[in-house]
């Protein structure tokens, strides 16, 4: 009963995000998916495996390679190839191995428990289903680490390359076989086929000639058609459309692409092209932002969206077709984002949703081959003497860079997500997250989970996860499921400035407690001044007493020293100081959860946070210091009369419009 409670609770939570054209398509999709399982019910669980000559198939014809070379960063020690060749991966935050029976297919990598093996569309996978998150159960068969047995066999002569061919074909037909079409959880999301199917395809053609030369060509074709066809089949009859649009659309459309093209043969192969480039053509201007970042407010998920593009892009390109300029376009222009801020995909800051999901491999370099470092691209295109400094306006992040010191401070002055669920952002307004070097010292925690425990997926999408002020305990927006939010708040960067000495002030302001009663105002202000100094000032106005708390969360083990925090590793460490409020640390707790971080997708560890408490009457202020060295600068307090002038002139600005 509870769990049907739960159930309706989510279906009237997500028909009040839809417009009536997609309530009428989502009630279609319904009727279709009971056909469908009339369907499945009367042919019982049939595989299509088999039913393909694959002599009558290009793509499984010859020894030549069929797709393009792409960049990769794959350069495996000993005991990680030896690891693999054992059968041995990784469920993201899980352990995972491969066994010759079915049951490693359907295996939760979380629980133990067994997902059933039935019509995927009856299955429970939602938050509180009893069998675990399915994200989770999803990676393995993902088959992506099939791409890295596939160039270790395409590498590699003899033994090893040898054993990675055979192991990737025993894997595939084990997939196959312990997956009939329509049967189990690795059905339910159009996105996981289509990424299944350029994994599929990039191993297979990575280790054909291998597999050729051992003769173990044949089995491999034969699974492989059979899933392209059901896979692709699946997919054209349910595209991720209306509040539905993000990252599996793209994936989707890719999906739909590599099937008709590499597969002309299959019956449907010239609809499901035709669809899947219509998909990304008309996502390009949608997901990626005129500045390069994403819709979903989610670096991680932008990443695997330009990735898609890229490939799509790579592959039409080898095959000599044409590629329509708003693809070529949003992909270039997601690119440049994304190496603004980073130089490799782990270097990106965890800001929103990311399940640590790929479009093809961990070891793809696509994104970051043959384009200029951030710094280099910073330093083209903004010139200032001591700091560069760059604002994505569409998109709402500001990154400032002091590359003396090696210095990142990153602002999130961006919305809340993608309207109208808003499903993939955080609710993270006026974040700050800083790095040095390669180190990250005050950070996103992550996102820990979608289908898991309930308490970590709110935690890490709620404000309280974040470098930013809470008001009353609550988040700036209100969630209502695992991935609906209301209640959306809306940012204003209210004024920005280059000093004269190459110093730089930004402030910016959201509305998200102005829901509260009384309301309540966030305005905060970043101000750098050379060499090395930065203050945060936050600012909370409004009527009435108010519980105010402004976290810190650490990703390295700071010490403190006369209420001081230093960030040690360096001669001139980096400090910080809050004042505004009670601080006090956190670490691990539980009641309620405060001082951790999700660096996996499914797996959580205990971190520092430095939380300043008040409570009392408004306006309050916080002022967060931070310095290079052991000297700490003393000038602020001349800065404070010019910043509470420009909230005044803010206000009244806005009074006026």
């Amino acid at each position: 009963m509870t769990e049907a409670l739960g159930q309706l609770r989510w279906y009237v939570k997500r028909l009040s995000v839809m417009e009536p054209e997609e309530v009428l398509h989502r009630l279609l999709d319904q009727w279709a998916l009971k056909a469908m399982h009339v369907r499945y019910t009367v042919a019982g669980n049939a595989s299509r495996a088999g039913r393909h000559n694959s002599a009558h198939y290009a793509f499984c014809a010859g020894a030549e390679r069929q797709l393009p070379d792409l960049p990769w960063a794959f350069d495996p020690d000993d005991k990680a190839v030896a690891a693999l060749l054992n059968g041995q991966g990784s469920a993201l935050g899980c352990r995972w191995r491969w066994r010759r029976d079915a049951a490693a297919w359907h295996s939760a990598p979380d629980t133990g428990r067994r997902w059933p093996k039935t019509f995927f569309a009856s299955i429970p996978h939602r938050t509180g289903n009893p069998f675990g998150d399915v994200r989770i159960a999803w990676e393995p068969s993902r088959l992506q680490h099939l791409v890295v047995l596939g160039l270790i066999a395409d590498s590699v002569t003899g033994g090893r390359g040898d054993q990675a061919a055979i192991l990737l074909k025993d894997q595939l037909c084990s997939w196959a076989g312990a997956n009939p079409p329509l049967q189990g959880i690795h059905y339910v999301s159009a996105m996981e086929c289509a990424l299944r199917i350029l994994a599929l395809c990039h191993a297979t053609d990575l280790a054909r000639a291998a597999l050729i030369r051992l003769g173990q060509a044949e089995p491999v074709w034969q699974a492989l058609l059979g899933i392209v066809d059901s896979h692709a089949s699946l997919i054209a009859r349910r595209p991720s459309l209306h509040s539905s649009r993000g990252n599996h659309t793209v994936a989707e459309g890719a999906g739909l692409v590599y099937a008709g093209l590499l597969f002309p043969e299959l019956e449907g192969a010239a609809r499901w092209s035709e669809a899947g480039l219509a998909l990304l053509e008309r996502e390009s201007d949608h997901q990626i932002a005129p500045d390069g970042g994403g819709v979903e407010q989610s670096f991680w998920y932008l990443q695997l969206i330009v990735d898609l593009y890229g490939l799509v892009i790579a592959l039409l390109t080898h095959r000599q077709q044409a590629v329509h300029s708003a693809i070529v376009q949003a992909h270039a222009r997601g690119r440049q984002f994304l190496t603004s801020f980073a130089a490799r995909p782990d270097g990106l800051p965890a800001i929103g949703d990311g399940d640590h999901g790929y479009a093809l491999s961990e070891t793809l370099r696509l994104s970051y081959a043959s384009i200029d470092t951030p710094s280099q691209v910073q330093h083209r295109q903004f010139p200032l003497p001591r700091l560069d400094v760059r604002t994505f306006g569409e998109s709402g992040y500001t990154l400032m860079r002091d590359e003396a010191r090696q210095i990142d401070v990153i602002v999130d002055h961006g919305p809340l997500g993608m309207a109208p669920s808003y499903g993939h952002g955080h609710a993270d307004a006026l974040s700050v997250i800083v790095r040095r070097g390669g180190e990250s010292l005050l950070i996103d925690p992550g996102t820990g989970t979608y289908t898991g425990d309930a308490r970590w997926r709110t935690y890490f999408r709620g404000t309280r996860a974040h470098n930013t002020v809470t008001v009353d305990g609550q988040d700036q927006a209100v969630q209502e499921t695992p991935f609906i939010w209301s209640h959306p708040y809306a940012v204003t960067i209210v004024r920005r400035e280059v000093t004269p000495d190459g110093g730089f002030r930004l402030l910016v302001r959201h509305d998200g407690y102005g829901r509260l009663t009384p309301g309540v105002e966030h305005w905060r202000a970043i101000v750098h001044r050379p060499p090395g100094h930065w203050l945060i000032w936050d600012r909370l106005d409004g009527q009435g007493r108010h519980t105010l708390d402004l976290h810190w969360h650490c990703g390295t083990e700071p010490l403190t020293e006369l209420g001081v925090v230093v960030f040690p590793g360096r001669p001139d460490a980096m400090a910080m100081a809050v004042g505004g409020g009670e601080v006090t640390w956190h670490r691990g707790e539980r009641d309620p959860l405060c001082g951790w971080r999700s660096q996996v997708y499914g797996a959580t560890e205990p971190i520092t946070t430095i939380r300043a408490h008040y409570f009392g009457s408004l306006p309050h202020e916080f002022a967060t210091q931070l310095w290079c060295g052991k000297r700490r600068p003393d000038e602020w307090e001349a800065e404070l009369p010019l910043l509470r002038e420009w909230v005044r002139k803010g206000v009244y600005a806005a009074a006026q419009s």
